[in-house]
């Protein structure tokens, strides 16, 4: 994919990240509305729609309100990004030269975004959402306001959690989703791309047009999104305000179905959708543009 993936992924995470965040801010708010919860049970509003959530938040906290948890978005979409194109540039060329790629592309695809997605999620997504998710859970109509910066959430988190329970709290299933939705993005993302060549009759190691990188991006991560919803919503349950109630991850997704039945591990399905078509589509087709531009740039 390129010769800098470390710079490309840094770039391509904070463009896309500062673009969808308001789609990640909505998903988060609905998934956090858990008849589990006893903050969510005792909530003054009930968002019943992405759109009410939305206008909420707007008439009660101004535009800037969509941005509440961007912080720590934005300070590891640039670590995230690079993590995850740097391993899989790293596995996809040791697969080249053990000859597995040859043999079947696509599942090399497959387990380089399998170990790429490993990466991800244990160095830089948890500690990210982590923080992130506490915000959004603070600011929610069931919190009670009180972070006033990225900087203070994040000393009030370690200072009452510590450093492990504070800022890598739901880790096993950040790592299972991690793993999961770059399995899925990478080989699909690939197949997509392969296929709109052969179409086209192009060059298998020329870079898709934006919009056609774009679809195939957009596809491959509103499958993976799917897929892995229920993971997600347990992830934000695990790294909420009330994280610390969870002996395990098995534990919080028996609370939530328990309490809400098994349509609760799926609030905020279709923003989440929405928002991982986005990411996904401008990371791919970012990647692919930004990533030749830096080889000419930097040699």
């Amino acid at each position: 994919m390129g010769k800098h993936p470390v710079a490309a992924g840094t770039l391509v995470g904070w463009i896309e990240i500062s673009i969808t965040f308001p789609l990640e801010f909505i998903k988060r708010q609905l998934q956090l509305q858990q008849q589990a919860s006893a903050l969510a049970r005792n909530a003054p509003v009930v968002f019943t729609s992405p759109l009410h959530c939305a206008a909420h938040t707007v008439r009660t906290r101004g535009v800037r309100g969509l941005y509440t948890g961007f912080a720590p978005f934005i300070v590891f979409a640039g670590p995230r990004s690079a993590i995850r194109f740097f391993a899989f540039e790293q596995l996809s060329a040791a697969s080249r030269r053990a000859g597995v790629e040859a043999r079947n592309h696509a599942a090399s695809d497959t387990a380089c975004g399998f170990g790429a997605g490993l990466c991800e999620a244990a160095l830089a997504q948890t500690p990210n959402q982590a923080i992130s998710t506490k915000m959004l859970h603070d600011a929610s109509p069931a919190g009670s306001q009180r972070y006033r910066s990225f900087v203070h959430a994040t000393r009030s988190i370690y200072a009452e959690h510590g450093f492990w329970r504070g800022f890598f709290c739901g880790l096993e299933p950040a790592v299972i989703k991690g793993a999961a939705t770059n399995c899925i993005r990478f080989p699909t993302f690939g197949a997509i791309k392969r296929s709109m060549q052969r179409r086209d009759g192009a060059d298998p190691a020329a870079p898709l047009p934006p919009s056609q990188a774009i679809v195939a991006g957009g596809l491959a991560g509103a499958i993976s999104a799917v897929v892995t919803q229920p993971i997600d919503t347990v992830m934000a349950q695990a790294q909420g305000l009330e994280s610390a109630k969870f002996r395990n991850t098995f534990a919080c997704a028996r609370d939530i179905v328990r309490a809400g039945g098994v349509r609760a591990l799926y609030f905020g399905l279709s923003t989440r959708t929405a928002r991982v078509f986005c990411e996904v589509g401008l990371q791919f087709s970012l990647y692919e543009q930004i990533s030749p531009w830096l080889d000419r740039a930097l040699g």
